[in-house]
């Protein structure tokens, strides 16, 4: 039996192009970018001492343009000033070892010898800093300076608890300067990387340069534990009557000084 032509073929079922069920992507997380902390940039908060401090544990590239601007004199002194009393309050600790005058003289000789030494290493910094290709005027290479040492002063607060426990427990005096010698490499360690990081953002091609700067300033740190020794213990004297090297005075000089504990 022949179809007839005027009738019209079935209709074909309804067949889903996509026999499986829609579903809704999954979200895709975004991570935000992450900043770069030693990038200099300006501040995104007024320049506090509280935000400056805090800026420069988490983005000192912010507290150097800061510092590198008009009108910044008020808070460098901010950071002079936070960075005195971080030290003071480091030698006071270390001074409750021995009592008596060391409560005064102790934080005296960490501030003096400190700055002192941040003093006496301006120039080489400088010399330094050009060996490395750094592009900076002087007052920026000061600037770099004084954020390091803030840091490194910051870093010694955080330690002064420990060196209180350790002062009113223990009576050995090579004891007491081995750990504050170990607090202060560690502190000045991080001081050094800022200065590196922040140095690599204005043009350095090299940090060899500034690693030998960096020794040579740890070197002149100690030696100013001797120039201004007793740190820990006691003495008639302020200051010493007689020159000794670091090395010298770490080994043979603190004899007398534990026969007096």
């Amino acid at each position: 039996m022949n179809p007839d032509p005027n009738t019209p073929p079935p209709a074909l079922p309804n067949v889903p192009t996509n026999p499986w069920p829609a579903t809704t992507p999954p979200a895709v997380r975004t991570i935000p970018k992450r900043t770069d902390p030693f990038e200099i940039e300006p501040m995104t908060e007024p320049a506090t001492t509280l935000n400056a401090l805090a800026a420069l544990l988490r983005a000192p590239g912010r507290i150097l343009h800061q510092l590198t601007t008009e009108g910044s004199a008020a808070l460098a002194l901010k950071l002079l000033a936070c960075t005195i009393v971080c030290l003071a309050i480091f030698g006071f600790l270390l001074g409750t070892f021995s009592g008596g005058v060391q409560l005064w003289a102790a934080p005296a000789k960490v501030v003096l010898g400190t700055l002192a030494s941040g003093l006496i290493c301006l120039p080489s910094l400088v010399i330094f800093s050009l060996l490395s290709g750094t592009d900076c005027s002087i007052a920026k290479l000061g600037s770099l300076l004084l954020l390091s040492m803030s840091l490194v002063g910051l870093l010694l607060v955080g330690f002064a608890p420990v060196v209180w426990v350790f002062a009113q427990s223990s009576s050995e005096v090579g004891f007491m300067g081995g750990l504050g010698l170990v607090f202060w490499i560690l502190s000045c360690a991080f001081g050094l990387r800022l200065l590196l990081n922040l140095a690599d953002r204005m043009g350095a091609h090299s940090k060899g340069a500034l690693l030998a700067w960096g020794a040579i300033f740890m070197l002149v740190t100690f030696q100013m534990t001797s120039t201004l020794r007793p740190i820990l213990g006691q003495s008639d004297t302020f200051l010493p009557e007689t020159k000794m090297s670091f090395m010298e005075y770490w080994t043979n000089g603190l004899e007398p000084l534990r026969m007096t504990r």
